[in-house]
């Protein structure tokens, strides 16, 4: 595997299974059925007039792939790139995604912050883990995912306020039960068993003290929209 001068990866230099896979998730990615009201990344150069002197391109470059640490469902990171000839000045504009299958075979493309992205490489660091390290705000590693909610293990009894009800719906989605639940700030259950309501994820759960966890979506712009999960 080799990068270019904008630290992309040359997708020439991969093995032709890693480069099909990547294809096909971005092709999916790109025809979602869940995307927001801002449609589908339509990759390509536009003429906006009869000469070609107005025009706009839509591309995509890879900057990191790999697999899921918990599921094993292959993962990749990419740049969609806008590029605007139809002013008077060149405009670019760039958002960058995670993207990969959900459970229920749906693609989803989160966004996340390009120097997430940059530093990871500049750092020979693995890309994947280092944007689901920044999307949970923590080492993803130890954590149980589902969907854009998580749940880290604790060592500990959290410090934190006693709350009544031992239930909780987290993001409108995600049915959350436990046997104790605590409050500063941060959602601590003990004992948790979480459901995905719409059923695209598998429940998850654990045995002592867990906090749970957000996941966090970078700004991007409206040219490439991010999936809803």
């Amino acid at each position: 595997m080799e990068r270019g001068f904008y630290h992309e990866i040359k997708q020439n230099t991969l093995e032709p299974e890693v480069r099909a896979q990547v294809k096909t998730l971005v092709d999916r990615a790109s025809n979602a059925t869940k995307l927001d009201e801002h449609g589908n990344w339509d990759f390509g150069f536009t003429s906006l007039n009869r000469k070609g002197t107005r025009w706009s391109a839509l591309n995509w470059d890879l900057y990191g792939f790999g697999y899921d640490i918990h599921t094993q469902q292959f993962l990749i990171v990419i740049q969609v790139r806008e590029a605007d000839g139809s002013r008077k000045w060149l405009r670019v504009r760039k958002n960058y995604f995670l993207i990969g299958e959900n459970e229920d075979g749906t693609v989803f493309a989160h966004a996340v912050e390009s120097r997430v992205v940059h530093n990871a490489v500049k750092k020979c660091l693995d890309v994947v883990r280092a944007v689901q390290n920044w999307i949970f705000g923590g080492e993803y590693d130890a954590m149980f995912r589902q969907g854009d909610v998580a749940l880290l293990k604790m060592w500990e009894t959290p410090r934190a306020q006693r709350i009544s009800g031992v239930e909780r719906i987290v993001l409108n989605s995600h049915q959350l039960v436990g046997s104790q639940m605590r409050e500063n700030g941060n959602l601590y259950v003990k004992d948790p068993v979480m459901v995905h309501i719409p059923g695209t994820h598998p429940p998850v759960g654990g045995r002592g003290w867990y906090r749970v966890v957000i996941g966090q979506r970078a700004d991007f712009w409206k040219f490439a929209a991010p999936t809803k999960d």
